[in-house]
Parts: structure tokens; C-alpha cells; sequence
């Protein structure tokens, strides 16, 4: 099966410090990339994020970016309501938009063309400042934050709050009108899911079953947005409350009685099956979740086709257990044109890595169908080797993807860049073994 589509991801200042044009060059003829894409909206987060300094970048060691700002110049007219994008302040990027610089030359080469909206869209300190009512509240109508080693620099929109959900329809109609992009991608966050390591009631730092179910309770969203939806469809708001309180103060351990109770559950033989049974008003608000997102998925979709049928909505996942954040693949992926699955085992540098990588394509393509283009994320930074990185070509291909997407440029090193295109001539090399004339026997 060929693989259609070589994806990069760029980031401005990318663009800014090695030039657009040796960025592609690079990139054309060491991995034959032929789709390149803006990270456009970019969240709070060191660069390059998996080793302490870039390995080309001829400017700079490193780069921190402002929180969640975008990289393109927005359009007034598409942000009627109280959110408006903001943009970068730092003189080497403000005032220039970075997307039309990059589809500008990546249309040159004849190289489709895509903006991501990546994991958050508000600014922290901004959002805690002047939009507090439309973040993500925790059963106890604390604000909940996400990635926990840098927790206190996330705020969480909630997804069914109308003033968001009219942010995101501006920001993809903007894109998709006013630039020449074949594909807007985007892995935002979900709701939070309520995991912490510290959770007292999880014997290890990664609970499965039960345990993780469990601990969704403390993460989000209770808002008066979600209470109200809910009701909207019959559910019992109160009962949904009681009992995911009584599951959140369990899983943390947060008073005498529930560190108790959680203390017996973790040396008894408790399934997950009997949690959602006993905690049936709480399965209905992880069910309502799920609804929520399926919900979100529609209405970006719909508003970017409605300007342009065209341009896919790709979605670019993240987690590796994105239920409980309330995305279910299945329902969701009715809504997308094309996926991206983010898995970056390949930086495991081991077999099993590649093997962890293959699991969740195959999971992705069962949950997209057959009929959606699926591409599969190769992280070409370190821990990567050459030879992770070819198997990870063949494991994408085994799963039946349509193309690769490089994560990421900028902590790429030339030898993982040449990895991957010699990954893609073993490839068409066995399949050209395969091919024979009529009458000649398939060589072994």
C-alpha cells in the first residue's frame, strides 16, 4: 500500500530563524516530505521538548513560546464574540503571517498545505483574568488544568461553553477562508481527564480498569455550561454530583472515611464493570461527555466545510487513553476527513516501542474506517534510532495508513530525517517483489 502523504510540522520560529526555504529543502530531499503544515496556534511549551538543545537551529539553543498564540493574522470579522485570538509580541515574529510564508513556498514545490490548532487555545494567566467562566470546573468548582507536570500553566476551556465553542468556529472559518490550507488539524484538549500520579487510591503512576475510571471524577467539566446541557437532556444533575464527589474523594483519599474506602478497594478484587453499575448517574455524565465531544467535532466540521468542502478537518490524537477525556474514536470519527495518530514510540528506540506504535494505529484505522486517509506520526527526534524509525514505516504501512507525519522539525536530526525515506524505499522494495507478471512466479 503506498504511502500518499510525507506530512512536517513547522513552527514559526522555524521559519523565522532557518528560513522557510531550508526548512523544505531539508526536509523535500532528506525525508521526501511533500505536505508541510504551520503549528498555528501554539501553546506554552520548551523547544525542542524531548532534548535540551536544537540540533540546527542557527539562531538560538532553545525557544520557549508565549502561551497559545497564533501565528497567522487573524481576521477580525471572524471572531464576532468575547474571545479573540492573540497573536505573538516578540519582535522576530510579530506583524508577519507565518502560515502565508510557509504555504507561499510550500505551493511553489507543489506540496499540499495544513494549519494545526494545538492543545490549548487561551492564554493561561489571561483566561484565569478575564474569561474564568468559561473554563473547566472540577466536581468541587475548582478550575482543572491538564499535563500535570506544568498543571499551573494550563487553563481548560470547557468545550461546551458557548463563548468557546464560538471561538473555535472563528478560529477554523478564518483558516479556512482567508488562506490557501488543504487540511486544518488539530489535537486540542479535551476534558480533563482527572489523572494525577498522586492519586492515592492507584497503586502505580499508570492505573488501568477501575482505578483510572475512578479517578475521572476529580478531573472536569461540572461548569454551569455542562449542568445545563445535561438537564437539557434529562439528567439527574444532583445524582450525578453526589456520586462523582463521593468518587473523587475516594480516588484522592481527601478525607478519613474515603481513604478508608479506597484502602479496601485497593486490596479487593473490584472491577470496573461494578464501578459504572454501582455509579450509574456517573456513567451517565462520562456517556454525556462523550456526546459533548461528538457534539464539538460537528460543529467544526461543519463550519469549515460550510466555507470551503475541500479543506479535511484532521484530527490529531494525543492520548493514550482519550476516553477518559470523553473522546470516543468511533463516535467521533464521523466527523473527521482524516487523522493523524500522534504515537511517538518510535523515541522508545526499542522493538516494543514499534510494537506500542502498530497497537494504536491499528485501534485508529478500525475506529476511522477504511474510507478516511489515516497517517502515522514518526518521531524523528531523540530517542529515535534509524532502525525504530524504519520499522515504524512498516508497522504504519501493516496498519493500513495512507501517509506519515514527521513530529517534529525542529529536534530532527538529519540521520532520523534519511531514516525515514530509507525506510520508505524498503517498502516499495518488497512490494515491487510482490508484483510479478502473469505466469512468473512471486519471488520469497
Amino acid at each position: 500500500m503506498p504511502l500518499n502523504e510525507i506530512a512536517a510540522s513547522l513552527y514559526a520560529w522555524d521559519l523565522a530563524d532557518e528560513g522557510v526555504d531550508r526548512c523544505l529543502d531539508n526536509l523535500e530531499a532528506l525525508a521526501g516530505v511533500n505536505s508541510a503544515y504551520l503549528v498555528g496556534l501554539m501553546h506554552k511549551e520548551k523547544r525542542p521538548l524531548h532534548a535540551r538543545f536544537y540540533p540546527h537551529n542557527p539562531v538560538r539553543k532553545y525557544y520557549t513560546p508565549e502561551d497559545s498564540r497564533a501565528y497567522w493574522i487573524p481576521r477580525a470579522e471572524a471572531y464576532p464574540g468575547r474571545i479573540k485570538p492573540m497573536t505573538s509580541s516578540r519582535e522576530f515574529l510579530a506583524g508577519t503571517d507565518w502560515l502565508d510564508t510557509l504555504v507561499e513556498s510550500a505551493r511553489s514545490r507543489g506540496m499540499k498545505t495544513g494549519c494545526e490548532i494545538s492543545h490549548t487555545i487561551l492564554d493561561a494567566q489571561v483566561a484565569r483574568e478575564q474569561y474564568p467562566d468559561v473554563l473547566q470546573r472540577d466536581v468541587f468548582g475548582n478550575s482543572v488544568g491538564t499535563f500535570e507536570a506544568v498543571e499551573a500553566q494550563r487553563a481548560l476551556p470547557c468545550l461546551n461553553n458557548p463563548d468557546v465553542q464560538e471561538y473555535l468556529v472563528g478560529l477554523v472559518t478564518d483558516l479556512a477562508t482567508n488562506h490557501d490550507i488543504d487540511f486544518i488539524q488539530s489535537c486540542l484538549v479535551m476534558f480533563g481527564s482527572g489523572f494525577r500520579s498522586s492519586n492515592t487510591v492507584s497503586a502505580s503512576s499508570k492505573p488501568a480498569g477501575w482505578t483510572a475510571v475512578m479517578a475521572v471524577a476529580t478531573g472536569g467539566c461540572f461548569c454551569s455550561s455542562c449542568e445545563a446541557k445535561a438537564r437539557a437532556q434529562g439528567l439527574d444533575w444532583e445524582e450525578i454530583l453526589r456520586q462523582s464527589r463521593h468518587l473523587a474523594m475516594v480516588s484522592t483519599g481527601r478525607d478519613l472515611e474515603e481513604a478508608h474506602e479506597g484502602a479496601l478497594l485497593r486490596e479487593s478484587n473490584y472491577s470496573e464493570t461494578e464501578l459504572l453499575l454501582e455509579n450509574d448517574a456517573f456513567a451517565a455524565w462520562l456517556l454525556f461527555r462523550r456526546r459533548s465531544i461528538d457534539d464539538l467535532f460537528r460543529v467544526i466540521s461543519e463550519a469549515i466545510h460550510a466555507v470551503r468542502p475541500e479543506v479535511d478537518f484532521r484530527y490529531n490524537t494525543y492520548m493514550s487513553q482519550p476516553e477518559l477525556a470523553g473522546l470516543n474514536f468511533r463516535s467521533a470519527f464521523e466527523y473527521v476527513d482524516s487523522v493523524r495518530e500522534s504515537d511517538y514510540s518510535d523515541q522508545l528506540g526499542t522493538p516494543e516501542g514499534v510494537a506500542v506504535k502498530r497497537a494504536k494505529l491499528m485501534k485508529a484505522r478500525r475506529a476511522l474506517g477504511c474510507d478516511k486517509p489515516l497517517l502515522a506520526a514518526l518521531g524523528v527526534r531523540p530517542n529515535a534510532t534509524p532502525e525504530t524509525l524504519r520499522a515504524s514505516v512498516k508497522a504504519a504501512v501493516d496498519a493500513g495508513c495512507d501517509g506519515l507525519s514527521l513530529g517534529h522539525y525542529d529536534g530532527a536530526t538529519m540521520e532520523r530525517l534519511r531514516a525515514v525515506a530509507t525506510g520508505m524505499r524498503e517498502r516499495e522494495a518488497l512490494e515491487e517483489d510482490w508484483i510479478h507478471k502473469p505466469g512468473e512466479k512471486a519471488t520469497t
